[in-house]
């Protein structure tokens, strides 16, 4: 990395660095029978600065299946939004960060009502970013995910071949986070459950 950044102005090798997204199969559909989460990363600015994201994996037989990525750049309400009408859709888990402190509170009670009736699990992150990716990045980067062929692909190969050092990191943080959910790595999340 050190290389990369400071003699050839490019941060990320292009060989790729933490993640190697070319070793993820593309798939033009998803087999039966698979257990999902969908893990999000908060953020509530709209027209730019961080995305809120919400990616949705699954695992089968061992394969880890990135099924789909929303995002959203948007004001607290167009968040809240896109967060209930996709659980609605999901039919799964949604695992959702808790900022830590009397906000975060806040925020989850008022989420967990417009949540009533669906699966959800609100948790604190510990850790730094790339050591919560660290898993994820070992199955992608052995071959073992498939991804759904949409027209969020390219944004989120993107985000991968750059990370930990491009410019937004968020929908890594949320495949992270429904791929530790999956896992259970409780020495990743401190959990707490609501429902």
């Amino acid at each position: 990395y050190t290389f990369a950044g400071q003699y050839q102005q490019e941060p990320s090798p292009r060989g790729g660095g933490f993640f190697k997204p070319g070793n993820i199969e593309l798939v033009p559909a998803l087999p039966e029978g698979i257990k999902w989460v969908r893990g999000w990363d908060m953020a509530a600015t709209a027209n730019g600065g961080d995305w809120t994201c919400g990616a949705k994996l699954g695992i089968k037989d061992d394969v880890i299946y990135i099924a789909d990525v929303r995002r959203v750049q948007g004001s607290p309400d167009e968040v809240e939004r896109l967060i209930v009408n996709t659980a609605k859709m999901d039919n799964c888990l949604q695992s959702i960060p808790q900022d830590p402190g009397a906000a975060g509170k806040t925020v989850v009670s008022y989420l967990s009502k417009k949540l009533h009736g669906l699966a959800f699990k609100f948790s604190l992150e510990s850790g730094d970013k790339a050591t919560r990716a660290e898993p994820l990045a070992s199955q992608i980067n052995i071959g073992n995910a498939r991804m759904l062929k949409a027209d969020w692909n390219d944004s989120f190969v993107h985000e991968l071949a750059s990370f930990p050092n491009g410019a937004h990191d968020d929908q890594v943080d949320a495949a992270s986070r429904a791929y530790g959910e999956l896992m259970g790595y409780k020495s990743s999340f401190v959990t707490r459950r609501l429902f």
